[in-house]
Formats: C-alpha cells, sequence, structure tokens
C-alpha cells in the first residue's frame, strides 16, 4: 500500500521488481578514527589511450576538395554575386516598374547561390552542380536588366558578365575534375 503513494506521488509506473521501501531507517556508518588523508592533486580528467596509428587525418570531403579550398571558392562565389548588382548603376529618369516576370529568375539565382555557397562551404556532393546553376542564372539575370529596360549596356554589364562566367566556369572545372559518377 506504500508503493502505491509512492507511485501516485511521483507518477512513476511500479513493478513487481521494484524493492520495498525500509520500514527502519539504517543508523549512520561511523568514520574510522584516524588521521584524514588529504589527496596531493585534484583528480583530472580521464586519461585518453594514445592511438598507435597516430592522429587520423581528417575524412575526405564528397566534393574531392581540401576544407579550405572549398571554403574559398565558397566565399568567392558570394562575393561574385554580391558584386553583380554593386557594379550596377541605379537607372537615371524614371525608374520602370519591376517587371514581375523577372520574379522567379531572380529568386531562382538567390536560392542557387545561397545553397551553392553553403553546399561548397560544409563540403556536399552537389555544390559544383548548384553552382553552376548559379552561374547560369547570373548570366541571365545580366541579360534580362537592359532587355528590362532598367539599365543600357554598359561596362558593368561586361563586369556582371565576367563574374557570371567565373562562377560558371569554376563550377565547370569542379564538375570535370570530380569525374563521372558512378552508376547506381
Amino acid at each position: 500500500m506504500r508503493a502505491l503513494g509512492v507511485a501516485r506521488l511521483y507518477r512513476a509506473r511500479m513493478s513487481v521488481a521494484d524493492a520495498p521501501l525500509p520500514s527502519a531507517v539504517a543508523p549512520p556508518v561511523a568514520a574510522a578514527p584516524g588521521p584524514l588523508s588529504t589527496p596531493s592533486a585534484p583528480p583530472g580528467p580521464w586519461p585518453v589511450p594514445a592511438d598507435p596509428a597516430g592522429p587520423r587525418p581528417p575524412a575526405p570531403r564528397p566534393d574531392g576538395l581540401s576544407r579550405e579550398a572549398g571554403r574559398v571558392i565558397a566565399a568567392a562565389f558570394g562575393i561574385a554575386w554580391i558584386l553583380c548588382p554593386t557594379v550596377e548603376p541605379m537607372p537615371t529618369g524614371h525608374l520602370p516598374d519591376y517587371p514581375l516576370w523577372q520574379l522567379p529568375i531572380d529568386v531562382a539565382a538567390v536560392v542557387s547561390i545561397v545553397a551553392a555557397v553553403v553546399v561548397l562551404w560544409r563540403g556536399g556532393r552537389n555544390g559544383a552542380l548548384l553552382g553552376a546553376a548559379a552561374g547560369a542564372l547570373m548570366a541571365v539575370e545580366t541579360m534580362i536588366c537592359p532587355i528590362a529596360g532598367h539599365t543600357p549596356v554598359g561596362w558593368w554589364t561586361w563586369a556582371q558578365t565576367g563574374l557570371s562566367l567565373f562562377v560558371l566556369g569554376t563550377s565547370a572545372a569542379l564538375t570535370a575534375r570530380r569525374g563521372p559518377r558512378p552508376v547506381s
């Protein structure tokens, strides 16, 4: 009956294997008389056994790049994407309304470059493929700006073309470097 009260108090399930509660409290055990021993140093962390083969090298990335190379390429892609609209001047005169047919292209470009940068930074397999998609969409955006009428062709168009081709060409080189995928 007492165990049932404890179970209700703690709302814990009781089973037959649970030990019964003691009815009396045992007296405390007295410490043995004698000098107290004080440790010379506090206990430290557990010693880690040494690996007989030595430290293991980091696992290879699925994209075949070193960690630093993947991060440098990811940062270069991000900087190239930021520079593309930065070098373009603001339209002079009347600012035309944003054509909504351009929105899916712009959104796809943003999503693809963010995904490419993240995947390349983390070392995923599809970083080069996402980078190629981002470079192609950056090139399409570069061509669409004069077509939409918001800026004429100028030096910035060629700078944007160069940045787009940098992302596209680097991604193509990464894809070619990796070789064909095995058939599953």
